[in-house]
């Protein structure tokens, strides 16, 4: 008797038909039963497809599917050290707006404490005898609703924090004050490599870092040590390679800063559309922006200055940068809310684009309880998280829609251990050829996810 190939399809009962079912879907869909419908598939065609053509259908699913099909077949494992499989995912599977966390220490609830990413970097200089191994990385998927656990002991050395990520590559960067070395990795296939230590001596800088294809460009801002015990925010510097032009330099492109800028340790947010890095300045508040092509800095004055706490620069789809912080106002006229704004294409005036409704507020203001938060964006989503919290808030920016994301499953542990994570926008990419750009320091075999 011949094997059975069967495929189950899932479909909405009385989800509507015609003209008016597209403006109603998403409620009927959810309020109306589930039909899985089991059709019979002949063998005898199904089991002879091309290999092209199968080849085709996994480059299409996503990433935690494409790791169980592995285990289906030897041919199917090997995949992924198939130049040509990793040319055709490249172009074929879908970009999906991912976040992936890292659990850090937590700071003070004190307005002066250094962000969380200075604290990671701040502990683990002082015991460099003992640094611990980097985090595990922890995949949401915001449409699935989905967590994903990746160890990166075996790729990513001691003493290295993350700090920006770009499309499927993160970047680390080395906690020792002095000349910086950036690692770049990608976590599914494990592949790492290096940049050129840093020229300029610095502390804890500010990173930016944009790939593509075929190149990559990070900017190092902030920090300058002016002696061992003073720093001083003067310069920034680039590094560009290209792999189409040839175009090679590291670190050779300097700039000065703005006078009276002050960078929040942390990342910067990239705008492909506008070839822009952007990045927040504390004490005045202020938006710090750096063109690519031309090598110049300049100041965006914010919505509210006066009024912010915990301003957060981010990118969504389509190159949109946005400003999100809370407002709080001395005048009890005017209610303590948590604010998104846009950046308008001139490039200098803002416009209010949403505000966190009362319920949720409520809750975030309890799990934020003052000690800061920070934003990240990809795609239709920004994401919000609180120090001292493992929460994670959610919003749609074309729906405008606020929600939690579900809890960590991998954050459950015993002794009550309370973190805070720190998020990056993130593609999932078996495959990121700029990485061939520099010299790759380790390949582990790839590994599946966790949950």
């Amino acid at each position: 008797m011949e094997e059975a190939f069967t495929i189950s399809i899932t479909t909405a009962g009385a989800a509507g038909t015609g003209a008016g079912a597209g403006a109603s879907s998403s409620s009927s869909a959810s309020s109306s039963a589930s039909v899985i419908t089991v059709v019979n598939m002949d063998p005898r065609i199904w089991r002879h497809l091309p290999q092209g053509m199968v080849d085709r259908v996994l480059a299409f699913l996503p990433p935690d599917a494409f790791f169980r099909a592995r285990a289906v077949c030897k041919r199917w494992y090997s995949l992924v050290f198939s130049d040509s499989f990793l040319e055709l995912h490249l172009r074929l599977a879908p970009a999906l707006p991912c976040f992936v966390f890292f659990l850090l220490p937590s700071t003070t609830a004190s307005s002066s404490a250094p962000s969380d990413a200075s604290s990671a970097a701040i502990a683990a200089a002082s015991s460099s005898s003992s640094r611990p191994p980097p985090p595990p990385a922890l995949l949401l998927d915001p449409v699935a609703d989905s967590w994903h656990r990746i160890p990166l002991d075996a790729v990513i050395p001691p003493g290295f924090s993350p700090a920006a990520s770009s499309h499927g590559v993160l970047c680390f960067i080395s906690d020792d004050a002095g000349s910086k070395t950036l690692v770049l990795c990608n976590l599914l296939s494990k592949l790492a490599a290096h940049l050129p230590p840093s020229p300029t001596p610095r502390l804890f800088p500010t990173v930016g870092l944009a790939v593509g294809p075929s190149s990559i460009c990070t900017v190092l801002a902030g920090d300058d040590m002016i002696s061992p015990f003073a720093v001083k925010n003067l310069t920034a510097e680039c590094f560009h390679a290209d792999g189409v032009t040839g175009f090679y330099s590291p670190w050779a492109t300097g700039s000065a800063l703005p006078r009276l800028c002050s960078f929040e340790p942390g990342r910067m947010a990239y705008a492909a559309s506008a070839g822009r890095f952007y990045g927040m300045s504390c004490g005045p508040f202020g938006v710090l922006s750096y063109d690519v092509a031309s090598n110049a800095w300049e100041k965006i004055q914010p919505p509210m200055r006066r009024f912010l706490r915990s301003p957060s620069i981010a990118e969504c789809g389509g190159g949109r940068v946005v400003l999100v912080a809370a407002v709080e106002k001395s005048k009890l006229s005017v209610p303590r809310s948590v604010r998104v704004w846009s950046l308008q294409p001139c490039g200098r005036a803002w416009s209010e684009l949403d505000r966190m409704p009362h319920d949720v507020h409520s809750r975030f203001c309890d799990a934020e309880a003052g000690r800061g938060f920070e934003c990240v964006g990809h795609g239709d989503f920004l994401v919000i998280t609180m120090r001292a919290s493992h929460d994670v808030l959610l919003f749609h920016v074309r729906r405008k829609e606020w929600r939690w994301a579900p809890p960590c499953p991998f954050l459950r542990g015993p002794g009550g251990v309370i973190g805070t994570l720190r998020g990056f926008a993130y593609v999932p990419r078996l495959a990121t050829p700029c990485m061939a750009l520099l010299d790759s320091s380790s390949f582990m075999p790839p590994v599946g996810f966790d949950g």
